[in-house]
């Protein structure tokens, strides 16, 4: 007698697969890239020790791993989120793939041209909800669509309708897969942790400052040389 596989409701699979001797593909985790910082930052300390050339790469290094701890920051949030949901975001998939396969059967079987046009309102409903379900922005936590009236407040109910809305109007505007609309949300997230302090705002490099720092110190040198001889 065969048995059936289990469906597995733990936490979900990481996307980055470890084998042995292949570490390249695999993001540095927050904590390695603040190490990183700290050395830079240390090189950078250094001043007058070091060429302009070396504080100019250094600056660039910096302002890279600043920009990857950002995203490597929302990346486990989102990761968090996405754990942390995983069930309640499970159940109601399922409940709204039903309701869109009994809208599209009730669609089908219309003949009624008056009747079909509503039929076709709710299939689009169901539709749209369940693209909430499975793009709701990760770095936002899950506000369900089938909550308990008593126990939904109003923030929720402000958010759960305002995103809906987002929905329509991404698909309108050709966002078919919604992938602009969570990168609006990421962004939102990151300018949260800057004005939080826990990520630095990304600064340009001013290469002139380098090079007016390096031919100072060269004047300097050439004045010692004078001097001793």
């Amino acid at each position: 007698m065969k048995t059936q596989p289990q469906q597995q409701y733990g936490k979900p699979k990481s996307t980055f697969v470890r084998t042995r001797n292949q570490t390249e593909d695999i993001p540095l985790s927050a904590s390695k890239i603040k190490k990183r910082i700290r050395d830079v930052k240390r090189t950078l300390a250094k001043g007058k020790n070091v060429s302009a050339q070396v504080i100019t790469e250094s600056k660039r290094r910096l302002r890279a791993l600043e920009f990857e701890l950002g995203e490597r920051v929302i990346d486990e949030a989102e990761r968090s989120h996405a754990t942390k949901y995983h069930m309640v975001k499970h159940f109601e998939r399922k409940k709204l793939e039903r309701k869109v396969k009994q809208a599209k059967a009730a669609l089908a079987g219309e003949s009624d041209e008056t009747k079909k046009a509503g039929l076709q309102d709710k299939l689009d409903e169901q539709e749209i909800r369940l693209l909430y379900v499975l793009h709701y922005p990760k770095t936002v936590p899950y506000v369900s669509l089938f909550a308990e009236e008593n126990g939904d407040d109003i923030k929720s109910k402000i958010r759960r309708e305002g995103l809906l809305n987002e929905i329509k109007e991404s698909l309108l505007n050709g966002d078919k897969d919604l992938k602009l609309l969570n990168k609006k949300y990421r962004e939102i997230y990151k300018q949260k942790l800057i004005n939080r302090g826990d990520l630095k705002p990304e600064e340009p490099i001013d290469e002139g400052a380098d090079v007016v720092i390096e031919d100072s110190k060269k004047k300097e040198e050439a004045e010692d040389d004078f001097f001793e001889k």
